[in-house]
């Protein structure tokens, strides 16, 4: 059984921490319209806008930034 992967780029909000940033893709196994990521000060809610757009040889779903879910509380 090959699992399928689901790449998705990351439109707009904070920095996204534990991907690849340089071009904000991750990948994920399940077919999901919203994406919990943890981003610089917490974590980051972002919706399938609907879209896809061409990164190298494939193709990637466009997720917004909606909100922050969970704010890291300031340091100190």
């Amino acid at each position: 059984m090959i699992a399928m992967v689901y790449v998705v780029y990351l439109q707009g909000g904070p920095e996204p921490l534990g991907v690849r940033t340089d071009n904000r893709v991750v990948t994920t196994t399940q077919a999901v319209t919203e994406l919990k990521i943890p981003c610089e000060g917490g974590v980051g809610l972002w919706r399938y806008a609907q879209e896809h757009i061409t990164i190298g040889t494939g193709q990637a779903a466009v997720f917004e930034y909606v909100r922050m879910e969970q704010e890291d509380p300031p340091p100190g």
